[in-house]
């Protein structure tokens, strides 16, 4: 056999696994299912698709687990895996009926446990449309608070479970997010870059609702991308109902309404007004929509326990009214699904509206916003984002070992799962019960402890040199400056791991106990230039805390290689104490590019100067007064976790007798202590090199023994004017213009006008004036934020509220810890400048604040040159950088030995004049040892390659924006990436010889 032959025979072989093995097979069925199922529509007819359906929320008032097995029924009735039990049940014996299901973690748990012949019922259910898969995520994610990385990784999660399960035929085509309070564009924008036809939606302002129902609009294209224009669009639609059945139509064992009696000997025969009744609804229903088409939600929360009580009715009602077409009446009902209701609208031709915001703040009424939940549980909100963190490099690990052939001692999918969870929507939100709050935390608890044995395997593997075993690793809760390895040890390595595909250089702090001077060795052994300064009196009196340590040493870890790590070896240098001094009557601080000023009367930021540039501006923490109230109108709506109405529009100043300051000169870094009282504090911090001030917070125990339910925020005010106008990320990527008191698609009404100004940050909320100048907040979890008066920007930083707002929590949200009200310590990063160079830094800075390094300690004994003979002390798992506008957003394992690989343009059109561009990125070598032998492109989900995607074309009103065709294919060494683009590749590698 010829060398060339072999290689084709190889490479055949290769691209064979890829189909078969990796996540987006396709299915050996696929003729056989999806839109060649749906039932056929009547001309002539309104065409009424019947959807039944159970909304299944990861956690609520109940626990997940407690959700599944149906326990604790005294708070909720309701048990996940009865539902699915009986709607399969019902539907085997019955091929007319349908049902559609959403949150795989419940999904997949229900589907261990079954037997092989359960399972191939189900698999026939699933080929023949009858059980359809919607959405498909691990759970159903909430759009304003969930990041970006997370939102795609849980689908992701999902969508190739059902892929390995089911194949073509498990694959959603229809995103359903009927309960998420407000809709993102860049949520709309990754659906469809997943490949969905359409999304559904149930909360939509009552203001945009009226407007839409009275035009008949309640169904859209959505232009969700400034670059991916067509690409990115889709079609997205407005249930009438949210997601409940009609009024008085509600068939399920825990509900009330009358049952379809059709005995004619029954003295309680109500066929034909109950027939005539929900005809009626239809017609109602059908008035606010644009076809003869309307689709009905006949199920709710963990409905259908007892499916045939639901299907039995469904089947009457079917049979009643379609018996009157033969008496002139123009309803077809039948048993549908939301695609194939979305495949009839598609099919009726017509030209749809389009709409190119977002659907921020949400609105209930006229004084219920679901604002507060932007905020809502700030530990909780921050914890959820250094998961996600840390998740992504043990994921980067795991593929490492994998490529070595080495063994990973922790479980990731463990993580994945607590991962999937919190981006529900009453997790991420904090809009849970405190015991499911509890639990959640228990979860993503598990999650990071088997990450990090993740982590021990990686560096056992990566750093030995020979056999003598890595010693024992440990890992800090640096967040309170706490870290017994620092602390009891007078010799320790740290390994700082960079998950960027870029060199940066990052500032590490390490909590050390007084008495003992040491000084930090790079991987070379040479001293390095470090700092000691005092641990602020606030994080040190941290409820919780159990420390000795009274300062931090502070280092800059210079050149962190990408996807790699550096070892840095501390030693002491005597007794003593070398810390940095408090620098009496000083009142500014500054590197060689930023300074800040103190006003010595106030104690607050007076002005910033960046480049040679000032600003004068005031930076200060004060407090909204949550409104009481018992929920009877809405006019006594109470501020609670969903809701944020503060009594009144001016916020209060923070009970203070004058802020306190203490400042902090050192070679590394400068910082001010600002103290307002004993629940309020905050470290103004420059590091050298550096162009933005971090504004290091901490706030509570909220004082409410007067009462009253507290909201507190920064506040940031400047001369710039803004004229009305301020910007927020969507989920962290896009950025959306924010006009106070203006809504770009209904008119408005102004009846709460500080709430309804409030929209979600993830990332970034900015103003600017004509001229170019620019203040922007970057932070390091979700706030709600805005700007409520020019030349301002305020965000929300902690809430702690005493009355339920009655959207079925049943609780006020007043968080404990440790006896006491929370405590939540929290970053800002402040820039300043103009548009084009804080776009820059604002797109660079707010990945390095979500991917902080990983940092981990090793005890040691060794002297460094027996450490460096023992262990390496730099190392890397790729072989270059990418370049500065690209970031490596995913890189994982699959099933058979494959890799997923994401590759993300950060920047949007006109950000930048160079950054903003497309860009080629090789992938040719990027992985030491090893050669790609083939990869195959795949939609945003990775459960579907791309040359397969058939999205359907839809007609929409002109935009006026120009056709953006995907690229033609290009070789696997040249990915070429627009703006805003992410690109997602199976690869099979082969380790060179």
């Amino acid at each position: 056999m010829g060398t060339n032959t072999v290689l084709k025979l190889v490479c055949f072989i290769f691209m064979v696994e890829i189909i078969h093995q990796s996540s987006a097979r396709p299915s050996i069925r696929a003729d056989n299912c999806g839109y060649q199922t749906c039932p056929l529509e009547k001309e002539g007819f309104i065409n009424v698709h019947l959807v039944a359906h159970t909304h299944d929320d990861a956690g609520w008032l109940k626990t997940v687990d407690q959700y599944y097995y149906g326990a604790r029924n005294q708070i909720q009735e309701a048990g996940v895996q009865y539902i699915i039990d009986s709607v399969v049940d019902e539907l085997k014996d019955h091929p007319d009926r349908r049902f559609i299901y959403v949150e795989m973690a419940f999904f997949s748990r229900w589907w261990e446990e079954q037997n092989d012949a359960t399972k191939n019922i189900v698999r026939d259910l699933v080929n023949q449309g009858r059980l359809e898969f919607i959405n498909g995520g691990w759970c159903m994610n909430d759009e304003a608070t969930a990041y970006y990385v997370d939102i795609i990784d849980q689908m992701s999660l999902g969508l190739i479970a059902l892929n390995d399960t089911f194949g073509e035929c498990g694959r959603p085509r229809i995103a359903w997010q009927i309960d998420p309070f407000g809709h993102s564009r860049e949520q709309a924008n990754l659906f469809a870059e997943m490949g969905y036809d359409g999304l559904f939606f149930g909360r939509l302002d009552h203001e945009d609702k009226k407007e839409r129902t009275s035009k008949r609009t309640m169904e859209m294209i959505w232009k969700a991308s400034n670059s991916l224009v067509n690409q990115s669009s889709l079609f997205t639609a407005v249930n009438y109902n949210l997601y409940q059945p009609p009024p008085g139509f509600c068939f399920d064992i825990y509900c009330n309404d009358e049952p379809i009696i059709d005995d004619p000997k029954s003295k309680d025969y109500n066929v034909e007004k109950r027939v005539t009744d929900f005809l009626n609804y239809c017609q109602q229903q059908a008035n606010a929509y644009a076809t003869d088409s309307i689709l009905l939600t006949m199920g709710s929360d963990f409905h259908y326990q007892d499916a045939n009580v639901w299907f039995k009715n469904m089947d009457k009602l079917i049979k009643y009214a379609n018996a009157r077409q033969t008496e002139g009446s123009r309803f077809n009902l039948f048993y549908s699904t939301p695609s194939c209701y979305t495949k009839a609208l598609n099919d009726h031709a017509i030209t749809w509206p389009t709409k190119t915001d977002d659907f921020f703040p949400y609105g209930s009424d006229s004084h219920a916003y679901w604002t507060g939940y932007f905020t809502s549980r700030p530990a909780s909100k921050y914890m959820i984002r250094q998961a996600s963190n840390l998740l992504q490099s043990c994921k980067q690990m795991d593929a490492t070992l994998a490529r070595q052939g080495a063994t990973n001692a922790g479980d990731i999918f463990t993580m994945k799962d607590a991962m999937g969870i919190m981006q529900h929507h009453d997790a991420v939100t904090g809009t849970e019960k405190q015991h499911v709050a509890e639990d959640y935390a228990l979860l993503l608890h598990k999650g990071v402890e088997e990450c990090r044995k993740t982590q021990t395997s990686y560096f056992e593997k990566e750093l030995v040199r020979g056999d003598t075993p890595l010693p024992k690793m440990s890992f800090c809760q640096l967040n309170i400056s706490q870290c017994e390895p620092s602390e009891t040890n007078n010799q320790f390595v740290i390994n700082v791991y960079n998950s960027m595909s870029l060199v940066v250089d990052r500032y590490v702090r390490v909590p050390l106990p007084s008495g003992i001077n040491f000084e930090v060795r790079d991987t070379l052994g040479n001293t390095m230039p470090s700092q000691m300064i005092p641990i602020a009196e606030s994080i040190k009196a941290l409820p919780g805390r159990v420390s000795t340590a009274t300062r931090e040493l502070v280092f800059l870890a210079r050149y962190l290689p990408p996807l790699g790590s550096k070892s840095y070896f501390v030693l002491p240098v005597g007794s003593g104490d070398a810390e940095t001094r408090e620098q009496d009557n000083k009142f500014s601080i500054s590197n060689e590019k930023v300074s800040v000023e103190i006003d010595d009367v106030t104690g607050l930021i007076k002005s910033v100067t960046v480049n040679g540039k000032t600003t004068p501006l005031k930076q200060e923490f004060l407090w909204y007064a949550s409104k009481s109230g018992d929920n009877s109108q809405a006019e006594k709506r109470a501020s609670g976790a969903y809701i944020f109405r503060p009594e009144g529009n001016d916020p209060s100043a923070i009970p203070s007798i004058g802020v306190k300051t203490t400042t902090y000169l050192g070679e590394l870094v400068q910082e001010i202590h600002q103290v307002y009282n004993p629940w309020v504090s905050q470290t103004i911090r420059v590091y050298k090199g550096q162009e933005h001030v971090e504004l290091d917070w901490v706030v509570g125990p909220i004082p409410v023994e007067d009462g009253i339910g507290k909201e507190i925020i920064s506040r940031i005010s400047t001369d710039i004017a803004s004229k009305a106008t301020f910007y927020t990320d969507a989920n962290g990527r896009q950025t959306l213009q924010r006009v106070r008191d203006v809504r770009e698609s209904y008119p408005y009404t102004v009846t709460e006008p500080t709430a309804a100004n409030y929209y979600p940050v993830n990332s970034h909320i900015f103003l600017k004036d004509s001229v170019g100048n620019q203040m922007t907040v970057l932070v390091d979890r979700p706030q709600g934020g805005s700007s409520l008066h020019d030349g301002e920007l305020e965000l929300m930083v902690h809430r702690r509220c005493l009355y339920d707002d009655a959207f079925g929590v049943g609780e006020a949200l007043n968080e404990t810890a440790y006896g006491t009200g929370l405590v939540v310590r929290g970053t800002h990063y402040l820039i300043l400048g103009d548009g084009t160079n804080s776009m820059k830094l604002t797109r660079s800075l707010s990945h390095e604040l979500y991917k902080q390094p990983q940092i981990s300690f090793i005890p040691s004994t060794l002297s460094f040159l027996e450490w460096s003979a023992l262990y390496r002390t730099e190392q890397q798992s790729i072989s270059r950088t990418l370049p500065n506008n690209v970031n490596l957003l995913t890189l994982e394992t699959l099933a058979g030995g494959k890799y997923l690989i994401r590759l993300e343009h950060i920047y949007d059109v006109g950000e930048d004049p160079i950054l903003s561009q497309s860009v080629t990125v090789s992938l040719e070598g990027l992985f030491p040892g090893f050669t790609i032998v083939s990869a195959e492109e795949t939609m945003l989900g990775g459960n579907q390659f791309k040359k397969d995607s058939n999205r359907l074309i839809w007609n929409a009103a002109s935009t006026g924006s120009k056709a953006d065709q995907q690229m033609g294919e290009e070789r696997i060494a040249a990915v070429l990436l627009r703006p805003m683009e992410i690109r997602s590749y199976i690869l099979t590698l082969v380790r060179n010889s």
